[in-house]
């Protein structure tokens, strides 16, 4: 159970709770990594993957100030726009998510997460 504060009638600000919007995706991508460790050296080599991706936006209250479908089709359109091929990683994604969407709501934390084939992955924030 969390504490609400009345703001108005139809509005309520959480203390010490986090209200936060999360969106999902996912986007096709190759890639690979050249300096794997022993064990996974297949990592080396170009493969494919589904990158689920995760992002979360705190919401400054309970009336969802960040639209959910807006935000999704923003991601996806962002997304679309990443070429998706080569050395890069999770991490190098979730940052690159990061960032773009630091600059679209600086006042508000957020976090990235991005997995491979919905298994395993990385959060940055």
């Amino acid at each position: 159970m969390f504490r609400a504060l009345e703001i108005n009638r139809s509005c309520y600000s959480i203390e010490k709770s986090m209200i936060w919007a999360i969106i999902r995706t996912q986007k096709e991508g190759y890639h690979f990594w050249g300096q794997a460790p022993k064990g996974v050296e297949f990592l080396r080599k170009i493969h494919r993957h589904i990158f689920w991706v995760e992002l979360w936006i705190e919401q400054k209250h309970t009336k969802r100030d960040v639209e959910y479908i807006s935000e999704k089709r923003k991601l996806e359109r962002f997304l679309g726009r990443q070429h998706l091929e080569g050395g890069f990683s999770c991490e190098d994604l979730a940052s690159i998510i990061l960032n773009h969407w630091e600059h679209l709501y600086p006042n508000r934390k957020i976090k990235v997460f991005v997995f491979e084939d919905n298994e395993n992955g990385t959060m940055v924030e």
